[in-house]
């Protein structure tokens, strides 16, 4: 999987503006809060949080265009390598989890570039990052919106040097399954009234 491309037509990169949100309707940018990491979630609100996961993962939307348009497509961790098609794979199976595929027959659509994926130790932890660049279309739309960045995030703690490739291929996927859920949780309201009637999981 040297070209990776997964769309109905091929590709043509350009770099987007990192760090930009541009349209009112997506609202996850570099700077939203990590409010989709239960484990943050206070108890109090752990049931409404579960509800909208429910619900954003019950949405339908079908994908359009998916691709990796990072500068360096391969991922160094220590003296280990994190492959493209590794990665790759792990966002195409994240969006799938999520409800967003292109064997997906939805009114809304979207496309979704991996725009960066970095692995940093601090001291004995690892924390990965994964910046998303989707552009989105709702059934009543004539074309998609700006790009907008959806950021995904996470810590692994106590990493030996034995272990660090598996730990950052893990790190990197929960950090992807973050910025997807993000994704579906931000277009909720366009999925109609159907899903009202969902309970949590």
């Amino acid at each position: 999987m040297k070209n990776l491309i997964f769309s109905i037509s091929r590709f043509r990169f350009s770099t987007p503006a990192l760090f930009i949100c541009t349209l009112p309707l997506l609202v996850a940018c570099e700077s939203t809060p990590p409010e989709l990491d239960s484990s943050l979630i206070p108890e109090a609100q752990q049931k409404d949080y579960q509800l909208t996961l429910s619900k954003a993962k019950a949405c339908p939307i079908k994908l359009m265009e998916l691709s990796d348009s990072r500068a360096s497509r391969d991922l160094l961790v220590g003296s280990g390598n994190v492959a493209e098609d590794t990665l790759y794979t792990l966002l195409q199976q994240s969006l799938e989890k999520m409800n967003v595929s292109s064997n997906i027959d939805a009114n809304n659509s979207v496309k979704v570039a991996l725009n960066r994926a970095f692995v940093k130790s601090l001291g004995t932890n690892m924390v990965a990052t994964v910046l998303l660049n989707v552009e989105y279309m709702p059934a009543d739309a004539e074309k998609y919106s700006p790009v907008t960045v959806f950021k995904g995030k996470s810590m692994s703690v106590n990493v030996s040097e034995e272990e660090s490739n598996q730990i950052a291929i893990d790190a990197i996927k929960a950090a992807i399954d973050d910025a997807t859920k993000r994704i579906k949780s931000s277009l909720l309201h366009n999925c109609g009234d159907g899903l009202s009637e969902i309970e949590a999981i």
